[in-house]
């Protein structure tokens, strides 16, 4: 469940991916980033004989990781490192929140999968994804087995590589250039649609994560509502947001049912 990712991993990370507002010092972050990792730690090691202090230490390493990524760090060992500093504290949809963003930048990375199933058992209710979903999933297992960052630059490169072959084609007919550089054209098209189909279904239904207190959903925004499911949805449920009005949202549940939540009640991923 742990795999602590050291302050010079991610300090090699800030200069490529800082916000051009952020205006902490490397030696600022170096000191965030060892601080975070003491204090988790220290928590790891009293959380049998000293839970309450444990608890307190995690807040802390919690705190400064989220200070690290204030300062406009962006890396998937930083959002894993949150993700586990949550999930010691019992905030498991934060927890998920985190695991996810991390798997956003690195699919492939097998802690961050193997954290958010393991997090996933926590959630109650367990609701069932599609089999449509499933399907899509196992047959379009490169959209989800890479980043959004991978499959543009791969698009492009072999988008960029395959008119190159059918550049030269034209002043050297041979036939393998043209069959190879049509595949490659239309492999670096496959990457391409792949990545806008993740940008359009992104902005048209955003994928979050009820964190805090078990919510109830509602067949309309207002408590006065009567609840969809019979059952509160507790933090981790995943879900995906479909309209936002005023302070309630809209959401669908993998299960495809559809209804209210307060807005506070979840979060973005």
């Amino acid at each position: 469940m742990t795999r602590v990712v050291t302050a010079c991993a991610l300090l090699a990370l800030v200069a490529p991916f800082a916000a051009p507002a952020a205006s902490v010092s490397p030696e600022r972050l170096r000191e965030l980033l060892g601080s975070a990792q003491t204090a988790f730690d220290e928590a790891t090691a009293a959380a049998r004989s000293d839970p309450a202090g444990a608890a307190g230490l995690y807040r802390q390493s919690a705190a400064a990781f989220d200070s690290v990524a204030a300062a406009g760090v962006i890396s998937a060992g930083l959002e894993f490192n949150r993700g586990n500093t949550h999930f010691r504290l019992g905030n498991v949809g934060r927890a998920i929140v985190h695991y996810r963003r991390g798997l956003r930048l690195q699919p492939r990375d097998a802690d961050l999968r193997a954290n958010l199933a393991y997090a996933r058992l926590r959630v109650e209710p367990q609701l069932p994804s599609g089999e449509s979903e499933r399907l899509v999933e196992r047959l379009l297992f490169f959209h989800y087995k890479t980043s959004l960052r991978e499959r543009f630059w791969l698009a492009a490169l072999l988008a960029g590589g395959g008119w190159l072959l059918l550049t030269v084609r034209i002043w050297r007919p041979v036939k393998p250039l043209a069959a190879c550089g049509l595949t490659l054209v239309l492999l670096g098209a496959t990457f391409s649609v792949s990545a806008l189909w993740q940008l359009q279904a992104e902005a048209a239904a955003p994928a979050a994560v009820v964190v805090g207190e078990p919510q109830t959903l509602r067949q309309g925004r207002g408590e006065a509502y009567e609840a969809v499911l019979r059952e509160a949805l507790g933090p981790g449920v995943e879900l995906r947001i479909l309209e936002s009005r005023g302070e309630w949202v809209e959401v669908r549940l993998s299960n495809g049912q559809s209804g209210w939540l307060p807005r506070s009640a979840v979060e973005p991923i």
